[in-house]
């Protein structure tokens, strides 16, 4: 009996689910300058409830108004330590209302191996988006809402790792 107990235990473990993060992001908008000379800013933030490492990666339009649009798509691994918010990401510019902002921040598990060019699996996408009416003097809050997940990420496993 005991050495079935024994092989039971390993199979008890595999059957627990795997244990989750809870993650948030959000963006903080910002406008600085005289009325004809503004500038308009967003920066995302994110924090976690433990320590993790992630990829994300930017899309979305960005900045945009009746002249175009403008946008930094990026991608990079990024570190939070626990209940420590970060900001990994911003941009700022010109923008006449009416306009836009068009953010999308996906999360992807650390990648095994930073320069391959195929992207880790993705856990979650933020989404950051509103319309900015003529007029507007100060930025609503509405884009620094914390939109939060409960995320499992996979371990770590660094290239050089023993």
């Amino acid at each position: 009996m005991r050495t079935f107990g024994l092989l039971l235990i390993p199979i008890l473990f595999a059957a627990m689910p795997a244990h989750a993060t809870r993650f948030c992001a959000w963006m903080v908008e910002t406008l600085e300058g005289a009325e004809d000379e503004q500038t308009r800013g967003v920066k995302l933030w994110f924090e976690a409830d433990e320590d993790v490492s992630f990829l994300y990666a930017i899309g979305g339009k960005g900045l945009s108004d009746g002249s175009g649009y403008f946008n930094s798509p990026s991608s990079g691994t990024f570190g939070l330590t626990a209940g420590e918010p970060k900001s990994g990401w911003g941009i700022a510019g010109s923008l006449y209302p009416p306009a836009a902002i068009d953010v999308v921040a996906d999360v992807h598990a650390y990648p095994e191996d930073i320069f391959d060019e195929k992207k880790p699996p993705l856990l979650a996408t933020f989404t950051f988006a509103r319309a900015i009416p003529e007029g507007e003097t100060a930025p609503p809050a509405t884009l620094a809402e914390k939109q939060c997940r409960d995320l499992v990420f996979p371990p770590v496993k660094h290239r050089f790792a023993e």
